[in-house]
């Protein structure tokens, strides 16, 4: 998408409703928690981390005192990171399919959350993407990937990556990307969103790392999909495709939900009752209030 349709949509009335409505709803809280618990697992007081296509700045928020960055295209969208992240080394406006020379083997921590990297316009441009996280990381680094595959945005669909055709005409065809839109009921369209699958950002890193894992989220409720992130551990000082990096995939874990009654329709609305449940959760730990000051300060 060009730069200006992504202004578009990422005004500052999206910036100011983006976390709450994308990161922590019931649904979407599931998939927060999980990552949160891999950076902590991947961040110490030596970290130096940069979050490309940061958004609001709400991952980097959660480690205050860590060396830590912005990059996204968004002007509105980083004025709130800055404001949720004042001791950030710096946040910049910018499109991380260009190259930086100055970043290459500088950051020991790269991340780029929540399918930032659909926007570009191809599959070769999400692997640009992904070839300036691997030079920008530095040897002994990692990444972080969380992965929107055809099955996030058609639940539980699933095509097989690679298949070896040895009748006919022979040969191996890997589906390499789907690609999807999304009209938002208040008139947001996300247009031709670019989204490979696991196996692809797998074969991409393989030959720069000694490890790579997939994450595995627990589904919201039993029918639901199970999210997937890469994580990418122990960047190699020069690439060896003779020898790729080991390659791990979790366990599904069982869904936070347990579902009673009819079988859980992935596509409908979240249940009244879990609403409720996570309302109340919010009142205690002072999450609703923490919100209407937001919004009160905003006006």
């Amino acid at each position: 998408m060009k730069k200006e349709d992504l202004w578009g949509i990422y005004d500052i009335d999206y910036a100011n409703d983006y976390n709450e409505r994308y990161l922590l709803n019931p649904f979407s809280k599931t998939s927060s928690i999980t990552e949160l618990n891999v950076l902590k697992q991947q961040i110490n007081k030596d970290t130096k981390w940069l979050d490309l296509g940061c958004g609001t700045g709400y991952f980097l928020s959660e480690f205050p005192g860590i060396q830590r960055a912005g990059l996204d295209i968004s002007p509105k969208m980083l004025e709130t990171a800055k404001l949720a992240n004042p001791d950030a080394l710096f946040f910049k406006e910018g499109d991380f399919r260009v190259e930086n020379p100055e970043w290459n083997d500088m950051w020991s921590f790269i991340t780029c959350m929540w399918g930032a990297y659909c926007y570009v316009d191809s599959v070769r441009e999400v692997e640009k993407v992904t070839s300036n996280i691997i030079n920008w990381t530095k040897t002994g680094g990692a990444i972080f990937l969380p992965v929107v595959d055809i099955e996030d945005v058609r639940p539980n669909t699933r095509i097989e990556y690679e298949h070896y055709f040895k009748d006919v005409y022979g040969g191996t065809i890997a589906i390499t990307s789907v690609t999807w839109s999304w009209l938002e009921d208040n008139g947001k369209f996300h247009e031709h969103l670019v989204s490979p699958p696991a196996e692809h950002f797998i074969k991409l890193m393989e030959p720069y790392f000694d490890h790579i894992e997939v994450v595995r989220y627990p589904p919201y409720m039993p029918g639901w999909v199970s999210r997937k992130s890469i994580l990418a551990t122990g960047k190699r000082a020069t690439p060896d495709p003779k020898n790729p990096a080991t390659v791990k995939w979790q366990d599904i874990p069982k869904p936070i939900m347990k579902s009673s009654g009819p079988p859980f329709n992935p596509m409908s609305t979240i249940p009244n009752k879990y609403i409720a449940f996570e309302f109340l959760n919010r009142i205690k730990n002072g999450e609703f209030i923490r919100a209407v000051g937001r919004k009160l300060f905003r006006r």
